[in-house]
């Protein structure tokens, strides 16, 4: 395995830890400040975690589906927009997106811990240039590749060392 995967996949395992967590957080409802820095860092998360989870997943047999199961938050798309059920192909919605608008949405008074209402990211809206916008929910992005993909490797974090199994 050459050295820019061994890279990509402890930076997408890195960043995949990151995703799980800004997509399981409550954000309060009337902090802007907050809402905007949220936006910004899940952005520039979740395309970190796009490029190296999929440069990770190349080395891979390509007939493997690893599929978004998990939910975090139960939410329903609202538009009739596409639900993008795979990690590969949700992989390249981010990596190749010319539109990407994160998705936030108030949680019922009897979730949120916070104060004067709480909202989620439970998904982000992605278009390509040849495909239409459609949902990608990035805590079971983050589930499927710590949990479907990273088990076909064995990864010393402390040593850097790296064995596909």
């Amino acid at each position: 395995m050459n050295q820019i995967t061994k890279e990509s996949i402890i930076k997408a395992s890195t960043e995949a830890v990151k995703l799980w967590a800004l997509s399981s957080s409550q954000y309060p409802s009337d902090n802007r400040l907050i809402q905007l820095e949220a936006k910004s860092t899940m952005i520039e998360v979740i395309s970190s975690f796009a490029l190296n989870a999929r440069r990770t997943m190349e080395v891979l047999p390509k007939n493997c589906k690893y599929f978004l199961i998990a939910k975090r938050w139960n939410w329903e798309p609202t538009t009739a927009k596409n639900v993008i059920l795979d990690l590969w192909e949700s992989l390249n919605f981010i990596v190749h997106a010319q539109d990407l608008q994160i998705g936030f949405e108030r949680l019922p008074q009897s979730t949120s811990i916070i104060q004067g209402g709480a909202i989620c990211i439970p998904y982000i809206l992605a278009k390509t240039d040849r495909k239409e916008l459609s949902y990608v929910d990035p805590f079971a992005m983050s589930h499927a590749y710590l949990y479907q993909v990273m088990p076909l490797f064995t990864v010393n974090f402390t040593s850097n060392q790296i064995n596909q199994n």
